[in-house]
């Protein structure tokens, strides 16, 4: 009788006060991580210097500006410069999407801090180059491009698959699988796919602004983005 009247008294409870997900506004995975003993991982919107990024946790997001001084083997390895130091970096075929630099070109990398038996280099998610525009160029028939400013969601979904954007807007709900989320801006609705290490310990409502970097993905002919950080906007 007692478990009776108090599961009733429970469901009387949740007729007056509700329980939803948006009652407190959205909220990411933020500072749940799987592993307790692990600095938080951070976001920086701003560049800073190789000395900087070395000493934070792994996952950082990062934004760096100097040169890449040569190639290292595996095809995918690079040393990169700047007036702090040198640190290895990872840069994937898909990313170069197209730019072509020497070793007298300074770059900004947008990428993660790895760390990896005590020694820290960074994956590069994105390379832009000093002449890469805001807007968006041109380009080849697709071929994936970098754009280095925010654009909107109804530029992104014409662009080529791999292509690297920001976009400005705002979180409004979740989809699936808790990494899948519908993402606004003025100009319409796209999804997103956000891991739950990219959110680094940010949490959001429906109502913050948020800013993403990410790329495009098209599977059977669906536009969607793949973030790879996320900041309020």
């Amino acid at each position: 009788m007692k478990n009776i009247t108090l599961n009733l008294i429970y469901g009387l409870m949740l007729i007056i006060f509700p329980v939803s997900i948006f009652a407190d506004g959205f909220t990411g995975p933020g500072s749940t991580s799987n592993n307790r003993m692990q600095a938080q991982a951070v976001m920086n919107d701003h560049p800073i210097t190789i000395n900087e990024a070395r000493a934070l946790p792994k996952d950082s997001w990062v934004i760096l500006i100097g040169n890449i001084i040569n190639a290292l083997p595996g095809g995918k390895y690079y040393t990169f410069r700047d007036n702090s130091g040198e640190i290895i970096i990872e840069i994937e075929r898909k990313v170069w999407r197209g730019l072509s630099v020497d070793v007298s070109d300074r770059v900004e990398i947008h990428g993660s801090v790895d760390i990896n038996r005590g020694q820290v280099s960074i994956e590069a998610k994105a390379i832009i180059g000093t002449n890469t525009p805001i807007a968006i160029p041109n380009a080849r028939a697709g071929q994936a491009i970098a754009i280095s400013g925010p654009i909107t969601i109804s530029e992104a979904r014409t662009l080529p698959k791999n292509s690297w954007v920001i976009l400005t807007g705002n979180i409004v709900n979740e989809i699936r699988s808790a990494k899948y989320f519908l993402f606004r801006d003025s100009t319409g609705e796209i999804t997103i796919e956000i891991e739950r290490k990219v959110w680094r310990g940010l949490s959001v409502g429906v109502a913050d602004r948020v800013e993403i970097y990410g790329y495009v993905d098209i599977n059977k002919g669906q536009v969607s983005i793949e973030v790879k950080a996320i900041k309020k906007a």
